[in-house]
């Protein structure tokens, strides 16, 4: 199984605190900003890691959520998906010469856990998740 890294950014037009405390609150109550999201609870959280089970669309997912305020950096870890395995990481900078203005980078290094399995192209690609936290906090 090769890995496949895909990634997306985009400039935002808030401050990186507001996209950092944004990040925070999809992690501690997803169902309010993920599509599909029946059910969901925080089942460990310490430090700067925290491990969230979803009931979604798709079927369970449990992630480690590492939070590195020092890189700027949040990292969702599937511990367990129906379809998937791999990470995302989540990198929020400022943007140069202007502080009211953010760039939201999303790394994605997922892949299908069965190698026969179509995964369509959306699920992989950032752009989705970027383009709808800009969205979100520009509205």
């Amino acid at each position: 199984m090769s890995s496949t890294t895909r990634f997306s950014s985009v400039s935002i037009n808030v401050s990186v605190e507001t996209v950092w405390d944004h990040v925070i609150e999809t992690i501690l109550h997803p169902d309010l900003y993920l599509p599909g999201v029946k059910e969901f609870r925080i089942l460990r959280q310490t430090g700067q890691e925290i491990v969230r089970y979803m009931k979604t669309a798709v079927g369970e997912i449990i992630e480690k959520i590492t939070i590195d305020v020092q890189k700027s950096e949040i990292t969702f870890k599937l511990l367990q998906h129906p379809v998937l395995t791999g990470s995302l990481v989540n990198k929020i900078a400022p943007v140069p010469r202007n502080k009211n203005a953010a760039l939201l980078t999303i790394v994605k290094r997922w892949q299908a856990k069965d190698p026969h399995q179509n995964v369509t192209d959306d699920v992989l690609s950032p752009k989705q998740e970027v383009m709808l936290t800009k969205h979100q906090l520009e509205s």
